[in-house]
């Protein structure tokens, strides 16, 4: 059956927006995932960055440990020196009991040295792996990154060729009928105009008044829809 030369224009403009959208929504998510790399490359450095400062935390430790370390070993030897000059049983005795001690604690504070030393061994292992998996992260973000430019431009380009069959269909509608159709587009996105089917608007699902049929195969005018103000057409 006829259209309205307005409608058939106004179909391809239709189309035209359509397209456009979904190239723009496809074009849109393809940061997506470059974003998702983004993403794990922080958290690698991040972990990375925990373990470089629970090293420096450690290395300030055990400084200060073998500092204490030191300290006793060299209380222990004046203590001795003081046990061999001892000129009663009790002062032999206290020195022992002082010698005693202060080996408990260089033990103790060796113990904590070792610990220490294993930890940040054990880190700074860590720390290798974590360098190895943020350059193979960071080979694939710009690898990817890379790929999404040359998409993206793709798409630019299909989209710019679109606007200006969109701008060639846009100039066979007068303007009234462009400004009403841009109103309904801006509020309905991809369904501006409603295909009719059994005398149903396909955009609202009301059934038209039998004379709105009547205009519609007729083709001589733009028929709206009386309930949601859609343009019309026969498919």
């Amino acid at each position: 059956m006829p259209r309205h030369p307005v409608i058939e224009a106004l179909l391809e403009l239709h189309r035209i927006d359509r397209e456009v959208h979904r190239l723009t929504t496809q074009k849109d998510l393809l940061p997506v995932s470059l974003q998702r790399i983004a993403t794990r490359l922080d958290q690698q450095r991040q972990a990375l960055d925990t373990r470089k400062g629970r090293v420096k935390e450690l290395r300030k430790d055990t400084a200060v440990k073998e500092l204490e370390l030191r300290s006793a070993e060299e209380a222990i030897e004046k203590l001795t020196v003081q046990l061999n000059r001892a000129r009663t049983n009790k002062e032999f005795t206290a020195f022992q009991h002082e010698i005693a001690s202060k080996r408990a604690d260089s033990s103790r504070i060796e113990d904590q040295v070792l610990a220490a030393m294993a930890d940040i061994e054990q880190l700074e292992a860590e720390a290798r792996e974590l360098g190895k998996s943020i350059s193979q992260i960071e080979g694939e973000h710009r690898q990817e990154a890379t790929g999404i430019e040359g998409d993206i431009a793709g798409l630019n380009a299909r989209i710019a060729e679109l606007q200006k069959g969109r701008a060639a269909a846009a100039a066979k509608v007068e303007a009234s009928v462009l400004d009403e159709y841009e109103r309904i587009a801006a509020k309905k996105g991809a369904s501006a105009l409603a295909a009719v089917v059994a005398n149903s608007c396909q955009g609202c699902f009301m059934q038209l008044p039998p004379q709105l049929g009547h205009e519609l195969r007729g083709g001589r005018q733009v028929v709206r829809c009386p309930n949601c103000s859609r343009l019309l057409y026969l498919p």
